[in-house]
């Protein structure tokens, strides 16, 4: 379903949305990786994918790179978090992310938002002290509980073709 399709959230519920996915980014960018993960419903769907570009009359082609489940991100959350199980994160990188043009709309259904953003996110690894950037435009699904909001789907399209520092360690 496209959003022209969707009704706009209104501005209390657009406020609460963007704190979710400000706190959010601020939790990575801590490396609070258990907590971000307490952010996440059981049943997450968690996609990143890229764009391989063809020639100029064809559409780019997108390939998932990463496809993960709860059990599957519980299982990176612990590899990134600990230095003994990961050459990708030790020393851990240093990572600044910015979300912007949030969109939240209605969904079909009652308890679920669809949340489309930008997410600029830099990522500085101190055995290549210049950085680098992964742009990207983000598909999520937000479903309400008791407490906020969970984050039961995420669609992660890069924009770029070749991964900074050729791996994506990162949660996106």
């Amino acid at each position: 379903m496209s959003t022209e399709e969707l009704r706009a959230v209104d501005s209390d519920i657009y406020l609460t949305v963007q704190r979710f996915l400000y706190r959010e980014a601020a939790l990575l960018d801590k490396r609070d990786y258990s907590a971000w993960l307490k952010l996440a419903a059981e049943d997450i769907h968690y996609c990143v994918t890229v764009a391989v570009a063809q020639d100029a009359a064809a559409k780019p082609v997108r390939y998932s790179i990463v496809e993960e489940t709860f059990s599957g991100l519980k299982a990176r959350v612990e590899q990134i978090s600990n230095p003994r199980l990961t050459r990708a994160e030790n020393p851990p990188s240093l990572t600044r992310r910015v979300v912007s043009n949030v969109e939240a709309y209605h969904t079909e259904l009652a308890n679920e938002l669809l949340v489309t953003s930008y997410l600029l996110a830099y990522r500085m690894r101190p055995q290549e002290p210049e950085g680098g950037f992964y742009v990207s435009e983000r598909d999520d699904v937000l479903r309400r509980d008791g407490s906020g909001f969970r984050l039961a789907r995420r669609t992660v399209r890069l924009d770029q073709t070749m991964l900074f520092g050729g791996a994506l360690s990162a949660l996106l």
